[in-house]
């Protein structure tokens, strides 16, 4: 399941922080890649301390829709990275493990709107094709990271968003996307109908399957 959630963060959110990052010298992209990942790797990044990125990943971690896809038992490696203008990351697999920390999510929260920059898609290769993202300003990405995918080149401006990785209690893909549609669907039972008899069997169901698949 790849999941675009919008506005996780807000617009006077994001003005505060562009103001921070303008004054923020950015390392080389590459100190972060693979052995392989280097080779295709040309952007710029802000690796964690740093308070911006605290504060973005707190409401990362407190939206509801990251809860209820994502089941996070851990983040990792959460960082801000910039393509200026002739940048990107070639196609490319990101480690299944960073540090003791197992990557079964990625996600990509943008920083800048789309009319700021030119380029710059993120393009994730599914079992379909090729699907590619241009996210709005605080619109936020989540997909697994089973997935080849890249950013293409950026023509104009600067493309700046926080990207990370989420170890799940919940480590299949589809037992994480059935949870999330059960939890859609108790919640849309209950505004309608309140604690019906139809909820309490969701409720039932959703629980008994997480109490089967949950590891700790």
């Amino acid at each position: 399941m790849i999941l675009h959630i919008q506005q996780v963060i807000d617009p006077g959110t994001l003005s505060a922080i562009a103001d921070k990052l303008a004054a923020v010298n950015f390392a080389d992209g590459r100190e972060s890649a693979g052995w392989a990942a280097k080779q295709v790797k040309h952007n710029q990044q802000l690796r964690a301390p740093h308070p911006v990125i605290e504060l973005l990943l707190n409401r990362v971690k407190q939206h509801s829709l990251v809860q209820q896809a994502a089941r996070p038992a851990q983040f990792v490696n959460t960082m801000i990275n910039r393509y200026d203008v002739g940048q990107c990351y070639g196609t490319h697999m990101d480690d299944a493990l960073m540090g003791q920390v197992r990557t079964d999510l990625s996600f990509t929260l943008s920083l800048t709107d789309t009319q700021a920059y030119d380029g710059g898609e993120l393009v994730i290769e599914d079992a379909t094709g090729e699907r590619s993202w241009r996210l709005a300003a605080g619109d936020m990405l989540l997909y697994p990271t089973q997935y080849l995918h890249r950013v293409e080149a950026v023509t104009k401006g600067s493309r700046i968003a926080l990207v990370g990785w989420i170890e799940s209690l919940l480590r299949e893909p589809q037992q994480r996307e059935i949870c999330f549609d059960l939890q859609q669907a108790m919640q849309h039972e209950f505004a309608a109908r309140g604690k019906s008899e139809q909820f309490d069997v969701l409720s039932k169901t959703y629980n008994n399957l997480l109490r089967r698949w949950v590891k700790r």
